[in-house]
């Protein structure tokens, strides 16, 4: 008999068949994935086996499938690492090493067969690990955590890290007019090392104010925005498949109606959002959705536990415990040390600039909203160490990338070498990276000076490097046309002085780092976006559309005109087509609509 002879196809579904398989007298079945034209079969496993995997597996007949993680939480990384070294796939893996599939096993493990070998999975993992190395394995487990009320100063921390998905409570969605019902609180993190302070009481009044004068700019402004656009003269496409835009007279269909009303609410809604959320302060409670790999979540870990926040030590304590009941091997690395070598390197820094450039802690207001940031033009070795220093310097400033620029630039080559040196310290493993000032080098890098709401909406773009100085009152805020309209200039213009002065206070008494919580979203933060062209192809147009905050469409805009006139090749090539430079009032109208039109297509109008 020869060997293709002893294979009889019984059945098969899709690119999963099942075999007679001859052995001499015997004859077992087998199943293996493949086509037998386009794809040969491979990986036989005696059906019997192959019936304890399914259950653990989805699309089970296809030879593209997916893990169920409800039921491999945790252990999926270290099959997918074990499976890289042998000649087989994840199920045989499953099978053979990380399911109970003897009787006896059963017995000994006190489980049905089946299932997985819980008992012994800590030391079959811990093995993996230290046979394929941690890091590379940390990559294939993930975990989904939610962060409820958290501050949204703790959610920058949080979405620094890159390699993570983020979903956030958005300010302009949401309303933050509640309190809570049984302490009449405001939503707002009371930090407690300013609480411990002798400024608490005072930190509690203002905040209390912030979100009281929020309340009422929000009714004052959604009411003015009824006059300037009532519904009767409100116009939207909500009809299916047609892109004419209607009055509320024009509509007849009731399911049209109660979508017109519907966007026409959200419209004023989301415009008053806007506006208003220029008074609530960094320590505004929010929600947010992180999923990430192991390795990310250490280093998050890592990052949070480095502080000296109260509340980020709080989070991380939690978040690790958290993790531990899902993915505990693949954050063990993870504690309060973990950072030792960076916080070094800030440490060092820091004095550094105190002792050799003092005045580039002085708050100097930027020139533009937008500058692009140029190297000098000087010895090639000299303009190197600039950079470098400058963008590791940054964080630590309180002026523009330029000002810093311009006084490094004059020093001279050795010095700035020394400098360089004595910041990278001595490492001691190779973990002891640097930080992301030593990223410098993109074609397209800006220094941006806008307002916090600009910053929260800009800060989750991945494929860039983005740095940013700690929030302050001192370098800018700008109170919006619509807030001076309805006569309320005055009292945020008053609100953001005694907040200014709340910040002093703090910054002297507790730290610059606490004295963040009470700045304002409407405060002015300065940050840096550096990227290249396919980045920037993506983001701008992206950040442009016409729903985007005006905002940020405006600092994208002035980007891009930046951009093209450096650049002027790229102007005919078609690579910004998609930038839009127009000006929408009523930026979300057109987009809501068109949920409106889809929801009444699927009869979905129902709440």
């Amino acid at each position: 008999m020869t060997n293709a002879s002893r294979y009889r196809k019984l059945e098969s579904s899709d690119r999963k068949a099942t075999f007679a398989v001859a052995n001499g007298s015997e004859e077992t079945r087998q199943v293996a994935y493949g086509d037998g034209d386009m794809l040969p079969y491979r990986s036989f496993v005696a059906e019997e086996a192959f019936s304890l995997v399914e259950p653990y597996i989805l699309s089970p007949e296809s030879n593209i499938t997916a893990l169920n993680m409800q039921k491999l939480s945790g252990v999926a990384g270290a099959m997918l690492a074990r499976q890289s070294r042998i000649q087989g796939t994840v199920v045989d893996v499953l099978m053979k090493e990380f399911l109970v599939t003897s009787p006896d096993e059963a017995v000994e493990l006190g489980v049905e067969i089946g299932d997985l070998k819980r008992a012994k999975l800590d030391g079959i993992i811990e093995r993996i690990l230290i046979q394929y190395g941690d890091d590379s394995v940390q990559e294939l487990e993930t975990a989904t955590v939610l962060f409820n009320s958290v501050s949204n100063l703790a959610t920058k921390v949080i979405e620094d890290r890159r390699l993570g998905g983020y979903i956030e409570q958005s300010s302009r969605y949401v309303y933050y007019t509640d309190r809570d019902p049984v302490t009449g609180r405001w939503w707002y993190v009371r930090e407690p090392r300013i609480m411990a302070s002798r400024l608490g009481g005072s930190y509690v009044v203002l905040m209390d104010k912030a979100f009281d004068v929020y309340a009422r700019l929000a009714d004052a402004l959604t009411a003015h925005y009824e006059i300037i656009k009532p519904v009767d003269g409100a116009e939207y496409a909500v009809r299916p498949n047609d892109a004419t835009k209607y009055r509320l007279a024009d509509l007849t269909d009731e399911k049209e109606i109660k979508e017109f009303k519907r966007v026409y609410k959200f419209d004023l809604k989301t415009k008053a959002c806007d506006t208003a959320r220029i008074v609530l302060p960094a320590s505004t409670l929010t929600n947010v959705a992180m999923v990430a790999n192991g390795r990310t979540f250490e280093h998050l870990l890592k990052r949070l536990y480095a502080t000296d926040n109260a509340e980020f030590q709080d989070i991380a304590e939690r978040l690790h415990a958290t993790l531990n009941k899902v993915i505990p091997k693949y954050v063990k690395r993870a504690s309060k040390n973990g950072e030792a070598y960076t916080k070094g390197v800030d440490a060092r820094t820091v004095t550094q600039i105190a002792r050799e450039f003092p005045e580039l802690l002085q708050f100097v207001r930027s020139k533009s909203e937008v500058e692009w940031v140029i190297d000098p033009e000087s010895d090639r070795r000299v303009e190197e160490v600039v950079q470098y220093l400058a963008t590791t310097y940054y964080p630590f400033c309180r002026v523009s990338f330029a000002t810093i620029i311009s006084t490094l630039a004059a020093c001279p080559y050795e010095r700035l070498v020394s400098l360089v040196k004595e910041i990278i310290g001595e490492r001691m493993t190779r973990r002891d990276r640097l930080g992301r000032g030593f990223e410098a080098g993109y074609p397209f890098t800006f220094d941006i000076t806008g307002n916090f709401g600009i910053f929260r909406d800009l800060h989750r773009h991945r494929m860039l490097t983005q740095q940013r100085q700690l929030l302050n009152p001192h370098i800018g805020f700008t109170v919006p046309q619509d807030v001076e309209d309805i006569g309320m200039g005055d009292e945020v213009r008053s609100l953001e002085a005694e907040i200014r002065g709340l910040y002093d206070e703090l910054a002297n008494e507790v730290s610059h780092e606490a004295a963040q919580y009470c700045v304002l979203f409407g405060h002015h933060i300065r940050f840096t976006m550096g990227f290249n062209l396919r980045e920037a192809q993506h983001f701008l147009e992206l950040r442009t559309v016409p729903q985007g905050h005006p905002d940020y469409r405006r600092v994208c805009q002035t980007m891009h005109n930046m951009i093209i006139r450096r650049t002027p090749w790229l102007h005919d090539t078609g690579i910004f087509t998609f930038v839009d430079h127009n000006d929408y009032p009523w930026s979300r109208a057109d987009a809501e609509a068109r949920q409106s039109q889809k929801r009444i297509a699927k009869g979905l109008t129902e709440e």
